[in-house]
């Protein structure tokens, strides 16, 4: 480890202010089936950084897995990791969970069938809560952060602006797509091979990275599993996303805003 961080000395996630101490794992290890997870997704962090999103990965990994039934408990770590999720977080399945009458209106918008022994319970999706979405901008925060020092070594400041859109296998079934990713389709960028050793994982993580010439503007489309995905915008000029978001709202006089600043004038 202390090679690494004379390697890498200052804390990505607080905006290179502190020196780093610890190695961060973003996405978290838990998230992947058998803790299996891509090399080079290793960053410096210092001990504040990296603990103080532990109930969040935990939040993410539990959605991940759920929301995959393809792969999602092929180690059989499920179970566990639901169980430590509502010692830390007791109120969280009350909300998170439909009930049986929810589940059963659901899947019947959605057009899912249970398969052969499943309820609607298990075969739908589930509700997305305020500690979801606390979860998912904490995540998406230091996912942002991670990928751009991956890919180019720099550090996001913390006056620097991050914008999110994300959305749930629901939204998907919904639009028939991801509505999103096709849009920003035509926007160059690399979409690298995610793996461990001979370990292909892109089927559980992938991304999409684009950046501008002067490297100022930065776009990060992730999906992970069947679950949910996310689009990230970010700016390295204090003040240019958010003042250019707030034109496109105003412009368009509506009332749902799509992004949600995670860090900057509003964040």
């Amino acid at each position: 480890m202390q090679r690494f961080i004379k390697a890498h000395p200052k804390c990505i996630f607080c905006g290179g202010a502190t020196d780093a101490t610890t190695i961060e794992h973003c996405p978290p290890r838990a998230l992947f089936q058998s803790r299996i997870a891509p090399e080079g997704f290793e960053f410096p962090s210092c001990a504040k950084c990296n603990n103080y999103s532990s109930d969040e990965d935990l939040i993410v990994a539990v959605i991940v897995r759920m929301g995959s039934p393809k792969f999602g408990d092929s180690d059989g770590k499920l179970k566990g990791m639901m169980m430590n999720l509502n010692r830390q977080r007791p109120d969280f399945y009350k909300t998170f969970l439909p009930s049986a009458i929810e589940a059963r209106a659901n899947n019947r918008q959605l057009g899912i069938e249970p398969e052969s022994g499943q309820t609607h319970q298990e075969a739908g999706v589930l509700n997305v809560n305020d500690e979801t979405r606390l979860a998912i901008r904490v995540f998406a925060k230091k996912l942002a952060k991670g990928i751009l020092y991956k890919e180019t070594n720099l550090i996001l400041k913390n006056d620097d602006c991050l914008v999110l859109n994300w959305f749930t296998n629901a939204n998907v079934i919904r639009d028939g797509g991801y509505k999103v990713f096709e849009l920003l389709n035509h926007i160059n960028g690399k979409s690298p091979k995610v793996s461990r050793a001979n370990v292909v994982l892109n089927n559980q993580f992938e991304y999409k990275f684009s950046i501008s010439d002067d490297q100022n503007l930065i776009l990060i489309q992730a999906k992970f599993g069947e679950s949910f995905g996310l689009v990230i915008l970010g700016s390295r000029m204090p003040k240019y996303l958010e003042n250019l978001l707030a034109k496109i709202f105003k412009d368009l006089g509506a009332d749902y805003q799509p992004f949600e600043i995670l860090q900057g004038e509003q964040g």
